[in-house]
């Protein structure tokens, strides 16, 4: 049986205008027709349901370019800037370039059909340069309402970029956000992501990367504060010979649920991934993290790696870590692996001999935890004072 509350949230969308009407349409369509996630989906049994529903139960934000977006300090959104760095592109060109690059689809993907039902808020942008470019993407949530973003990049060949983007929960929200970063061939961008929320805001964000021979992929992604956040991270190495790295970290507490879920696929020979995800887990909350890495018999030489790292603070606290391989080549080197421990008491007493406080001693092996993975985000993360707990040793 349909759920009822998925047809009375559709019906109660705005209606549907412009460039990208047909995509909406088609989305909208598409979830009429389905039921919402289900415990029965593998893919969707750990997660809080009835945390989801909430999220249609919030009116939709219409307000469109809430995105903020700098390169190298200048708004280029106000601007509207276009030259020999970077390009704006236009909705004709972005629809052709959708349709020529199915990055997901949406038959088999929830959150990128949900943006894309009602999404007004979308920037496509081509970078050009062959130095370093230090782009900054900020999209903050309004409070007691469901907001949309949607950023597409194209990285030509030979180009290098630094992405930061920072998405803020207000408390009584959600977001849904979508990014697509096409990188071309001998091109090279690090990608980092801060997910921070208050408590009760909801997070619903698909990544979706393709990569072309010899380039290299970095993202390092942190999330905190979410009563319910789902990362969705999609990687392609369309023709193999490409490096991906991919870090991330999670922090709960209270009642939050954090989740990771990311898909590595190779589409050619001798491609390369590392891959490490951690998490801290404290009082009743709930970390989640799937892994799958696909490796067809064409992707000859692949070498992946992927270990999930967990530490639980509470008794009450609950971790889920599901690292998986899928193989089909047989010239390959690949290992998997995942840990779920508790703080050592051993360092904690090594370091109270040394004349250090139990707290200042947890705060320092937890500082330790994080810091391999938050010294690898780009940018000026002085800017972001949240981190600082995490960059600084705690006194």
């Amino acid at each position: 049986m349909k759920e009822k509350l998925t047809t009375e949230w559709i019906e109660s969308l705005p209606k549907i205008n412009g460039s990208f009407s047909k995509i909406q349409q088609d989305a909208r369509n598409f979830l009429s027709e389905e039921l919402l996630p289900q415990k029965s989906s593998e893919g969707w049994r750990l997660s809080n349901l009835s945390r989801l529903r909430d999220v249609f139960k919030l009116p939709i934000n219409t307000t469109k370019n809430s995105i903020q977006i700098f390169l190298n300090s200048e708004d280029i959104v106000k601007a509207d800037i276009s030259n020999e760095t970077i390009e704006r592109i236009n909705d004709d060109d972005v629809i052709k370039y959708l349709s020529d690059n199915n990055l997901i689809n949406q038959s088999s993907n929830f959150l990128a059909t949900l943006n894309n039902a009602i999404n007004n808020n979308l920037i496509a942008l081509k970078l050009k340069s062959k130095e370093i470019q230090s782009l900054e993407i900020v999209i903050p949530n309004s409070k007691k309402e469901l907001s949309t973003s949607r950023v597409i990049l194209i990285v030509e060949e030979g180009a290098s970029l630094e992405i930061l983007e920072v998405i803020k929960g207000s408390e009584f929200s959600a977001h849904s956000h979508l990014i697509d970063i096409f990188i071309e061939g001998d091109s090279t961008v690090n990608h980092g992501l801060l997910a921070v929320g208050e408590s009760s805001s909801k997070l619903l964000t698909t990544i979706s990367i393709r990569q072309k021979e010899k380039s290299n992929y970095s993202l390092t992604c942190f999330q905190e504060g979410w009563s319910l956040s789902r990362i969705e991270q999609y990687v392609n190495q369309l023709d193999g010979n490409a490096s991906t790295q991919i870090n991330g970290l999670q922090v709960s507490n209270n009642q939050n649920q954090l989740a990771t879920h990311s898909l590595i696929r190779f589409d050619g020979p001798g491609g390369n991934l590392n891959q490490i995800q951690k998490s801290i887990s404290d009082d009743q909350s709930h970390s989640i993290f799937s892994g799958s890495i696909e490796v067809p018999k064409i992707a000859q030489k692949t070498q992946a790696s992927q270990l999930s790292k967990n530490l639980i603070l509470s008794s009450q606290a609950k971790v889920d870590t599901s690292p998986q391989l899928k193989i089909v080549a047989d010239d390959v080197k690949c290992n998997h692996g995942a840990t779920i421990s508790q703080l050592e008491k051993e360092e904690i007493f090594y370091l109270q001999s040394r004349g250090i406080d139990k707290k200042r001693a947890n705060n320092l092996i937890l500082n330790g935890f994080c810091k391999d993975i938050l010294n690898l985000l780009p940018c000026n993360l002085e800017k972001w004072s949240y981190l600082s707990k995490y960059l600084n040793p705690i006194n």
